[in-house]
């Protein structure tokens, strides 16, 4: 009987209708998709051409329209079918090829494209893997992960975790409800803040570069290379500072603040103090540490 319905089933998924079919660029340089809810998987080749596949019901159809240099993509069903069901796409875009996806309920996976990036979606997480150019990512109630970017980053993530590792370019993110984590950042320029979550930062600390990190109720912890050229300024309204790095002072002093609260501030200079590091929270303790122990 079991047999028998994981065959049942098996078919049914094969009889799935699929969408299959290449679009030549010919100068097209962006892809846009807009899709209410499924799997969204993005590869890139060399040819000039878009593939886009996908599995979708039979009362659905995919819209691939043209106009100047952008190719959109979008599935439509026919009324009386009730809501959008889900469709799952695998697209394959030329490695230079700018991306715009948006959803309510998309799963969104992105890997090898060298173009801009725009994803935003209310559920689902997002995964990139590499990128060159500005890539700006949102997911309401989603984790968002990036990996291996060297373009300018902008990130929100409410109600999931953020994690950026191993990237370069400008830094902008913000995660409410959940855990902001970067490793591995080769930035000179970099502005996060956490909402109700712990902030992780191990990276760079470039000569002139400004660092921005905040957060309301989670911990910070910051792991700083050694030998920095670095003006850090530390404020917390009602957490503790504890720093264990070379050259700075331990013991932060009590700043004057809102009465019934205990705040706390440090301030110190490492090297030449060529860059800027400020740090503020409210009610974590905030860390720093040598990279490396």
């Amino acid at each position: 009987m079991l047999t028998g319905l994981v065959i049942g089933a098996l078919s049914a998924a094969a009889l799935l209708p699929q969408t299959d079919t290449i679009v030549q660029a010919n100068g097209a340089s962006r892809l846009e998709l807009e899709s209410f809810q499924g799997v969204v998987v993005v590869r890139s080749w060399d040819r000039d051409a878009v593939q886009i596949k996908a599995d979708h019901p039979d009362s659905h159809s995919i819209q691939i329209d043209r106009s100047g240099t952008t190719i959109s993509v979008e599935p439509e069903f026919e009324r009386g079918f009730g809501f959008a069901h889900g469709v799952d796409f695998e697209i394959t875009v030329p490695r230079g090829f700018d991306l715009n996806i948006e959803g309510v309920a998309l799963d969104v996976d992105i890997q090898g494209t060298e173009g801009r990036i725009e994803v935003a979606t209310v559920h689902g997480p997002i995964r990139v893997q590499g990128g060159r150019l500005a890539i700006v990512l949102e997911s309401v109630n989603g984790s968002i992960h990036v990996e291996g970017a060297q373009g300018d980053l902008e990130v929100t993530g409410v109600a999931g975790g953020v994690t950026i590792v191993n990237c370069s370019g400008d830094i902008s993110a913000e995660s409410v409800g959940g855990a902001l984590t970067m490793e591995g950042i080769n930035s000179a320029d970099v502005e996060v803040g956490s909402v109700g979550g712990t902030l992780r930062y191990e990276g760079s600390i470039q000569d002139g570069g400004r660092y921005n990190f905040g957060s309301h109720g989670g911990e910070i912890w910051l792991y700083l290379p050694a030998n920095i050229n670095a003006q850090v300024d530390v404020l917390t309204l009602a957490g503790d500072i504890e720093v264990n790095y070379p050259g700075a002072p331990t013991e932060p002093t009590k700043g004057e603040g809102i009465p019934g609260l205990n705040q706390k501030e440090l301030t110190f200079e490492l090297g030449t103090g060529s860059a800027r590091i400020e740090v503020e929270t409210f009610g974590g303790t905030v860390h720093i540490l040598r990279q490396g122990g």
